[in-house]
């Protein structure tokens, strides 16, 4: 088991990729922010708990929906994380955002305290995902509405296929390594069973499928490469990453139409009422 001092020491590393990498203040994969905002029914004047914020998505986003009459906190078990979320906040002057270190499996907030509940790409990090469900709904509201964001099956995201398949090309696996936890609620149906066990009605799933457009010349991958695979990059000198950020390269050529690229994204999306 790792302990306590490696994983604050694991998850300051983390923090600090993403913090490298996150966007000044909005959101620039707000599409996705949007379809939360959506489903749950988020309107100005709400309050919103956000589950495992991290970087602040999709926290920022639905802070600039509910405007300075509504109310959004952005929940994470990692300080380290929420500071990058409180820098963005403190961008844009938004000044109606709270931020909570918690575990999602045991929120600190009173029963029916939320008009809505959301997580993007955070329920994979859950010890327990029905839990986490569960008190998402004990803390909503009646009739309130949560919408919780998985990644879908990697063969649809081409970004995710990509990288994974020329880093297992190029850096050896660790023994016994399982699938990764980002792809725990991959598979249709998935999502839909922790929402009904958690008791939560007019359940709902659908996957959410796009065309994400990159420019063209640009090494767009480097973001997501070094937050999924920073630790593994480590293994490698000067010269092996050069050839690692040129193998990428070429696997991406094929995708590339005229100035840009045009690449697929999958992702899974679920809600229910309490």
């Amino acid at each position: 088991m790792m302990s306590t001092s490696s994983s604050r020491e694991e998850w300051a590393a983390r923090a600090a990729l993403w913090d490298k990498h996150a966007p000044e203040g909005e959101s620039v994969t707000d599409e996705l922010n949007q379809i939360l905002i959506e489903i749950t029914g988020t309107e100005s004047g709400d309050n919103v708990l956000d589950l495992a914020s991290g970087s602040g998505e999709p926290a920022i986003s639905i802070a600039l929906k509910v405007g300075a009459k509504g109310s959004v906190t952005a929940l994470d078990a990692h300080g380290e994380m929420l500071a990058v979320t409180r820098r963005r906040a403190a961008k844009l002057e938004l000044s109606n955002m709270a931020f909570e270190i918690a575990r999602m499996e045991d929120l600190p907030f009173a029963d029916d305290t939320f008009d809505a509940v959301t997580c993007r790409f955070g329920l994979q990090s859950s010890e327990d995902a029905v839990q986490t469900l569960r008190e998402a709904r004990r803390v909503l509201k009646p009739a309130g509405k949560a919408g919780f964001m998985t990644h879908g099956v990697e063969e649809r995201n081409t970004l995710s296929a990509v990288l994974a398949n020329v880093i297992r090309s190029t850096l050896p696996e660790k023994s016994g390594e399982t699938p990764p936890r980002r792809l725990r609620f991959r598979d249709a149906g998935s999502l839909r069973v922790v929402f009904d066990a958690a008791g939560f009605s007019e359940v709902g799933e659908r996957e959410v499928l796009r065309t994400v457009i990159r420019e063209g010349g640009s090494q767009f991958w480097r973001s997501l490469l070094e937050r999924r695979y920073g630790s593994r990059l480590k293994a490698l000198d000067a010269e092996g990453r050069s050839q690692l950020d040129a193998a990428i390269d070429e696997a991406f050529a094929v995708y590339l139409a005229g100035d840009h690229y045009e690449l697929q994204s999958a992702d899974m999306v679920a809600w229910g009422t309490k």
